[in-house]
């Protein structure tokens, strides 16, 4: 089973389900109709990543006082969105008797 996929026939979850959704959102998949939402794993490490960028910009600016504060926002935010998308198993299915 790869990183990002529905539960019960395995098949890919929508990217844009993954980055930009709420956690109170529910992800139908489009080939079973079984109901997916976030796990508690996801909403802690949703936090840690809201957090991070932050710490990446202070970071960055104290390392390298003459770098721009866009560049290091940016920079922080690529890799808070590469840190949430490479965790594995953020999800579960809510209904297990879809397609039964």
């Amino acid at each position: 089973m790869t990183k990002h996929q529905c539960p019960n026939c395995h098949s890919p979850i929508s990217l844009s389900y993954l980055l930009f959704s709420k956690y109170t959102t529910q992800y139908r998949c489009v080939k079973c109709s079984a109901l997916i939402k976030w796990n508690r794993r996801r909403k802690l490490f949703g936090m840690f990543t809201t957090v991070l960028p932050a710490i990446l910009i202070f970071t960055f600016n104290a390392l390298i006082p003459n770098l721009n504060l866009l560049l290091c926002g940016f920079i922080s935010v690529v890799v808070a969105t590469l840190a949430l998308w490479l965790v594995p198993n953020q999800i579960e299915l809510v209904d297990e008797n879809v397609g039964s």
